[in-house]
């Protein structure tokens, strides 16, 4: 019995052993920071709304009626699509095709390679974005009137009129189709275009909702951040802000993302509404806030893009452009992607940057010096993540590793003769590495 009351110990102390055993971190995805710039690509007119990316391919359209779709990657123009009309929208693009409207109300229907399949006139200003569901478009206008089109050609397949202007994306639950209007409620349809049930706040519902398994997360210009139930058709919580919410949310498994109009970048606990941490920005937002591996960029009215820790809210890195973001910033690894503008030339500019990627090492000593003079040689490094440092000497052809991979970033030279000698170290981690030598003179 002791025996097995001893094993049964030894077990459980195994056991929480494991538990509070330190995890190995898994590489960092998403942007680093420093970053610097590493490119631009030029275009006529100046962008709409937000930059998309799929499938390496980044798209945006300008107010000078173009659509581009260009390789994120070498930064190439793949095609241009050239509408009558000036742009009003930013590019939806869905499994097969690509949406756009211009000042005319037109809605245009483009295939992935950019060639136009239909066209439809609408005779109410679109004020909202353009959403797909079961082969029919949806999008709303200032005068309130939902409309349903076949995605196939463009024909009407019904309209819903709802209490006023509808500036709010439609989004769909699996089932139903979801808008924000502004007499402040919260529309429920059903695929045929009949009201299910609806949802009301004190104020307009400008910001296009995001749903997420059995819950549905929105604002309101009624300084209220809202997490409705889906399944029990009743509010779960909501959240008092310090001013109205006109963005869509983005969010990772535990927390809810969004810029209010008071500046500030706010965290919430999507279990309970709780702020977990919010962030002043430099101005107010009307891009799409961007999710990057464990972090979130942010861009404003201002010239500085801002990047912060998902988890914590620290402060990971900014860039300053130099002049006023046009855009939602984009991750297209390796890239972090914006637009700036040229009112003078009207020309956009998108620019890709990449993380700075940096080795020195220095001496603590200046060449020349005498044989068995003590020298330390100290590599810094940006752009790394748990690196290692491997320290040599070159004499001529010959390579000599004075000091092997390790975490160690110096290492003491006593020079035994006299000569030439490059001294150099290679950083490496998990997926890139990087060379940096010095010429040094013993005599």
């Amino acid at each position: 019995m002791r025996r097995l009351c001893f094993i049964l110990l030894l077990l459980l102390l195994l056991e929480s052993c494991s538990i509070f055993r330190s995890k190995i971190q898994p590489y960092p995805s998403g942007a680093f920071f420093p970053v610097e710039k590493d490119g631009e690509v030029v275009y006529k007119g100046e962008v709409i709304g937000s930059i998309e990316a799929k499938k390496e391919r980044v798209y945006l359209s300008t107010s000078s009626g173009y659509l581009y779709c260009l390789s994120g990657l070498d930064r190439k123009t793949l095609w241009r699509f050239e509408a009558p009309q000036p742009l009003a929208s930013p590019p939806y693009f869905f499994a097969e095709k690509i949406y756009i409207y211009d000042q005319q109300n037109i809605i245009h229907c483009l295939n992935k390679e950019g060639k136009e399949l239909w066209k439809k006139k609408i005779e109410e200003e679109i004020t909202s974005g353009v959403g797909e569901f079961n082969s029919k478009i949806c999008f709303g206008t200032d005068k309130g009137t939902l409309f349903a089109l076949n995605a196939a050609g463009g024909e009407e397949q019904w309209h819903f009129q709802a209490g006023g202007a509808i500036r709010s994306t439609p989004v769909f639950t699996g089932t139903e189709i979801v808008f924000g209007c502004d007499d402040g409620n919260l529309y429920f349809l059903s695929g045929e275009g009949s009201l299910l049930h609806q949802f009301k706040a004190k104020d307009k519902i400008q910001s296009t909702p995001l749903v997420e398994k059995n819950f549905i997360y929105f604002g309101a210009d009624d300084h209220y951040f809202y997490c409705y139930n889906l399944k029990k058709k009743k509010l779960k919580w909501k959240i008092k802000t310090g001013g109205k919410v006109s963005l869509a949310p983005v969010s990772d498994e535990k927390r809810v993302f969004f810029p209010c109009w008071n500046n500030v970048l706010y965290c919430l606990s999507k279990r309970s509404g709780s702020i977990l941490w919010w962030k002043i920005m430099p101005s107010r937002s009307s891009s799409r806030l961007e999710i990057s591996g464990q972090s979130i960029v942010v861009s404003s009215f201002s010239s500085i893009l801002l990047c912060f820790d998902m988890e914590t809210g620290e402060k990971i890195g900014d860039y300053d452009a130099g002049q006023e973001v046009k855009s939602n910033p984009l991750w297209l690894s390796p890239y972090l992607i914006f637009n700036l503008y040229d009112g003078q030339s009207d020309q956009g500019h998108l620019v890709f940057l990449k993380k700075v990627l940096k080795v020195t090492l220095k001496s603590s000593l200046k060449s020349p010096q005498a044989v068995g003079k003590e020298v330390v040689f100290t590599s810094s490094l940006t752009g790394f993540y748990k690196p290692k440092y491997e320290f040599y000497i070159k004499e001529g052809e010959e390579k000599k590793i004075m000091q092997a991979k390790s975490e160690k970033s110096s290492f003491i030279w006593f020079p035994e003769k006299e000569g030439k000698f490059i001294v150099g170290v290679e950083v490496s981690d998990e997926k890139q590495s990087m060379k940096e030598e010095i010429p040094f003179v013993i005599k």
